[in-house]
Parts: structure tokens; sequence; C-alpha cells
């Protein structure tokens, strides 16, 4: 059995429905927001309607490129577009590589008793009891299993590969979801690439020129409210169980989750508008000169940060990741 592998719990969680989107797009409207966003295609094979998402390999085939392209050809491209714009104040292109967190111990409980008894029961409790014994505990705020380690530890092994071997660009920002299981995702992914543990590992060498301090965005996080999975743990406990790894938080981080509610299910078109509100922020000025960009989040906020971009639908498993070359253009 492989290590990352779509299931039909994931099959469900990248739609969108129709009714959804238009209150998506009726509420962008009345925002009137600064930036729209559409994906360039070509690039890769994650965009092409011909890819079967429920059985494509990315790790396998250089993370998605598209056919007869190189990285080489990809940086340049990029670069090339941005250049070739007559006001980079009103048009701007980013590579933008999407990815989900590692399975965590909710996410294990679904695989176990299935999706009618999680959401029915489960998702309300903080943990339970797995047949054979294990103690399964997943709220508030869920870390990673140890599957959900290997998963991440295989998306590294092929981002260093593609680095090393094949001249992918670097990320030059990094992104988290506040939840611990998408820091401990981003920080398995790219550990020896741009992000190191100065506690444990100081001296470790970085493949990228220096290391970087990823930011931790409320925009990223999974669909508020309701299951206690979905509950973040308060800024003490994550600067906790991270620290070391530099973390840095945005202007405003609340120190408790003001934001969960244990009768309340945040929207779909809502949770697109928080995707679209880290977008506006990742394509302002403040983030202008960063070209290559990876943000680690959820399965939830995958599919709504797809939607919004213009991406084809596309199912991300635990520990997927998508790369969008995404083009914004100032309304």
């Amino acid at each position: 059995m492989p290590l990352i592998e779509v299931n039909e719990c994931d099959k469900l969680d990248a739609v969108v429905p129709d009714a959804e989107f238009v209150l998506y797009e009726k509420k962008l409207a009345e925002r009137k927001p600064e930036w729209s966003f559409s994906i360039v295609p070509g690039f890769f094979k994650q965009s092409a309607p011909e890819t079967d998402d429920a059985t494509y390999d990315p790790l396998q085939d250089h993370l998605g490129l598209a056919e007869g392209l190189t990285w080489a050809a990809v940086v340049a491209k990029l670069s090339a577009l941005n250049k070739a714009v007559a006001d980079p104040s009103r048009e701007r292109y980013k590579l933008v590589f999407g990815a989900r967190h590692g399975q965590g111990y909710h996410n294990k409980a679904i695989e176990i008793f299935g999706l009618e008894a999680w959401s029915e029961d489960l998702c309300h409790k903080t943990g339970t009891v797995a047949p054979d014994g294990e103690k399964l505990v997943w709220g508030p705020d869920s870390l990673l299993t140890e599957r959900g380690e290997q998963q991440a530890q295989l998306v590294n092994d092929a981002f260093r590969k593609e680095i090393t071997e094949y001249e992918c660009p670097i990320p030059t920002q990094l992104f988290s979801s506040p939840f611990t299981r998408s820091a401990q995702t981003l920080c398995i992914t790219m550990d020896g690439i741009c992000v190191k543990n100065e506690i444990t590992e100081p001296d470790r060498p970085l493949l990228a020129k220096e290391r970087l301090h990823p930011i931790i965005k409320e925009d990223l996080r999974e669909t508020i409210g309701a299951h206690l999975c979905d509950k973040r743990s308060d800024r003490t406990t994550f600067e906790k169980r991270m620290k070391g790894w530099g973390f840095v938080f945005e202007d405003g981080f609340a120190h408790d989750d003001i934001y969960y509610k244990d009768d309340w299910r945040e929207p779909i078109h809502q949770q697109a508008m928080r995707a679209n509100s880290f977008l506006q922020d990742l394509f302002s000025d403040t983030y202008a000169a960063d070209e290559v960009v990876y943000c680690a989040s959820h399965s939830g906020e995958m599919k709504v940060l797809i939607a919004v971009t213009g991406h084809r639908r596309y199912t991300v498993p635990t520990a997927g990741m998508v790369p969008m070359l995404v083009k914004a253009v100032r309304n």
C-alpha cells in the first residue's frame, strides 16, 4: 500500500458545491478585492484535465512538471513573465506549492471507523480507543501520526531530489496554517532544504542560501468550528511544540482560538473568502520579491485555494502537494 494515496474521504473533501461557489463569487464582488487570480496552464500535470488525480503520483514524476519542461525552463519563464509586465504593481506571477498536511490522528480515526461515525459522533470528541487498543487523540489540534511523519519525509526526499538533480527552485517564503499538523508537515518537508531546528541541529547545512522562518497564517487553517480536531492550540502550546523551528506569527495573531465554535461549522463559501484573503496578501507588495512560495494547510483549505485560483478540481491526499503557477491582476 503506497504511503500517499487518495481515498474516498479525500474525493469528497475535494468538492466545492456549485451553490457555495456562486455565494463565494457574490461575496467577493461585494468586497471588491484588489487582485483577481487565474492559473497559467501548461506548466504542471495537476492542472491538465487528462490527469487522473485518483491515481497520479507526482512524487514519481518531478512533482508534476509538464511533459517536456525542465525546472530551469519554469524558473526562466516565471521570471520572464514578471519582467515582461508593463506595470509590476498591476500584474504578478508566482509559483505556489500548495501542500496538505500528512496523516493526523483524526484522519486515522476516519480510516478506522468510517466517515459516518466520524461525522455523526467522533468529530465532536477529543479522541477514542481503536479496536487494537491504540489510544487516538485528535482534539484540539491533532498531531501527525507516525504514518503522517513518514509521508512528509517522502515529500522531503522527492523535493531534495528535484532540487539537487533537476534544479527545482527552493521557495523563498514559507507559510503554514496555525495547526500543529500543518506546521509539522512543513518542517519535515523543508528540513535541510530551507528550514532546520536551531536547538537540535544548529549546524545543519541547508540547500538554500539562508534559513527561512515560516509565517503562521490564520487564513490557511482548516474549516472552522464543530470538529475538535479543527480547534487550534493556543499560541503558547504551539510555540512549545514547534520550538526551535523559527516560526513567526502574522500581525494580530490571537493567543487563543477566537474563531472556533462547538455549534457552528464554517460554510465553504466563507472558507473560500479566507483563501482569497490569503492570496490577496501573498500578492501584495509585502511579498512582491517572492516568486516561489510554499504553504502548508489542509484538505478543506486546499479545496478552496484550488477553486479560487481557477485551478481545476483536484483531489489532494494526506501529504499531497499541488504546484500552481498563479497569475494575479489588479482590479
